[in-house]
């Protein structure tokens, strides 16, 4: 575990529906530290998203009932590079997401894009319509809760890693360990039994 109790969480907002497009190109196609122009994935909780399934969302959003604000979010736990595989990152950006609805916000629609080639720390950025501005305690609240949440990101990663895109997971999982074990006991047999041979032991 880190000793870091929080992720870093930056924000800023427009009401402007064109804008929050600009923001999802600049979001996709912003230069990696090598400064070459890049065509990152746009995903939302369900997969994979075009620009165009995003634009109509963005519209959609701008022309609903109340008030929409066009938030821009950059989610960096400040952990270095590759702490979390692209599916890792995903899910932890989702659950950010639910996160601002659990505070009370209605968030309309919401784009990511993952940045692993640009700035010192992997991070998410996303695009999140929302239908209220974020108070102080909730994105304090955030930041704890995207700590604790990465935290959880990367247990399930080191332990399912090997199995997460195949179904029944978990149980492969449990059947590895327990090969693990049969092996490591038939290894512990083994030394056993060269040692009981080595002081003269016959059997």
């Amino acid at each position: 575990m880190s000793g870091r109790s929080f992720s870093v969480v930056k924000t800023s907002y427009t009401r402007s529906a064109g804008e929050a497009k600009g923001s999802v190109r600049y979001m996709q196609h912003r230069q990696d530290d090598l400064g070459e122009r890049q065509a990152r994935l746009l995903f939302d909780q369900d997969g994979e998203l075009s620009r165009q399934e995003v634009y109509e969302r963005l519209d959609r959003a701008a022309e609903s009932d109340g008030k929409t604000y066009f938030y821009r979010l950059t989610f960096n736990p400040g952990e270095g590079h590759a702490d979390l595989d692209e599916q890792g990152r995903q899910a932890w950006a989702a659950e950010q997401i639910a996160r601002i609805e659990a505070q009370g916000n209605t968030v309309k629609t919401w784009v990511g894009v993952s940045h692993t080639d640009q700035g010192q720390h992997d991070h998410v950025h996303v695009l999140a319509a929302t239908s209220r501005t974020l108070q102080k305690d909730e994105l304090a609240d955030l930041r704890t809760f995207g700590r604790e949440t990465y935290e959880y990101q990367r247990e399930q990663q080191r332990e399912l890693g090997l199995y997460q895109d195949h179904a029944g997971g978990t149980q492969e999982l449990a059947q590895f360990h327990q090969h693990e074990r049969s092996y490591e006991q038939d290894q512990d047999y083994q030394r056993q039994q060269q040692r009981d041979r080595s002081y003269g032991y016959e059997y």
